[in-house]
C-alpha cells in the first residue's frame, strides 16, 4: 500500500488544515498492513479526538479519512475498514466533563455510539448525484471514443462500489446508513425515466446482494 494516499490524507493539495491527525492516518495504515488489531487500531485512531481542544469539532477530519478509505482504496480493504468503524462505534463514551466546548458542552455525554455525524457527512459528500454531472461532463469533453468509454467504465465502476459500500454500512448499521437508501437505489433503477441503467442496475444488485 502505497504511503502516498496516506500523505495526501494529512495534507490535501498541501493544505494540513483541511486533513487529518498525522496520528490517525499512521493508525488507519499500520491497521490496514495488519500490525495493529481492530480494538488497538480503534483506540489508537480515536486518541487526536480525545485529545483536542474541541473532539466534536474535529470529528469530520477523522470521518473524512474513513470515508476516503473506503471510496479510494481497493475494495479489499472494505471489510476491515467496516470493522474498524463497528469498533469505534462500541468504544465506551469518554469522560470529557472537564474539557466543556461549544460542541462538546460538561456533561453533555460526548459518544462514539452512531459515530455521531458520520452519516450526515457521507450523504452531503457521496450521496448527491454528483456521479451524473460527472458522466455527462467526461462523455462531452473527452476527445475520442476511446477516451470516453474509458471514462464511463472508471465512473461505473466507482458507483457500483459507492453502493456496496454504503449497503455494508447500512446492514452492520454503522453510522445511521439507511436500508432505505437501497430501496432508494432499486426504485431509481426501476422506474426513472432518466435512469442510466449500465450505472444503477448494478448499483441496486450491490444492495440486493448484500442486504
Amino acid at each position: 500500500m502505497s504511503d502516498t494516499w496516506f500523505k495526501e490524507q494529512i495534507a490535501p493539495g498541501g493544505v494540513a488544515e483541511d486533513g487529518c491527525h498525522p496520528d490517525e492516518a499512521e493508525a488507519l495504515q499500520s491497521y490496514l498492513n495488519n500490525k495493529t488489531s481492530t480494538q488497538e487500531a480503534a483506540h489508537a485512531i480515536t486518541q487526536p479526538i480525545l485529545s483536542s481542544d474541541d473532539s466534536g469539532a474535529n470529528l469530520h477530519r477523522l470521518w473524512n479519512l474513513l470515508q476516503d478509505a473506503l471510496i479510494e482504496l481497493s475494495p479489499t480493504h472494505v471489510p476491515s475498514l467496516i470493522t474498524l468503524l463497528r469498533a469505534i462505534q462500541d468504544l465506551p463514551d469518554p469522560d470529557l466533563t472537564s474539557k466543556p466546548t461549544e460542541t462538546a458542552p460538561r456533561n453533555s455525554g460526548f459518544t462514539w455510539k452512531g459515530l455521531p455525524k458520520f452519516g450526515h457527512l457521507w450523504a452531503d459528500v457521496h450521496k448527491q448525484d454528483h456521479w451524473r454531472n460527472d458522466l455527462s461532463t467526461a462523455l462531452s469533453s473527452s476527445p475520442t471514443f476511446s477516451d470516453r468509454l474509458k471514462k464511463r467504465q472508471e465512473l461505473r465502476a466507482a458507483h457500483i462500489k459507492k453502493a456496496n459500500v454504503e449497503s455494508r454500512l447500512a446492514v452492520a448499521n454503522i453510522g445511521s446508513i439507511p436500508l432505505d437508501w437501497g430501496y432508494d437505489a432499486i426504485a431509481d433503477a426501476l422506474e426513472l425515466d432518466t435512469a442510466v441503467l449500465d450505472f444503477e442496475i448494478p448499483a441496486a444488485r450491490e444492495w440486493i446482494e448484500v442486504a
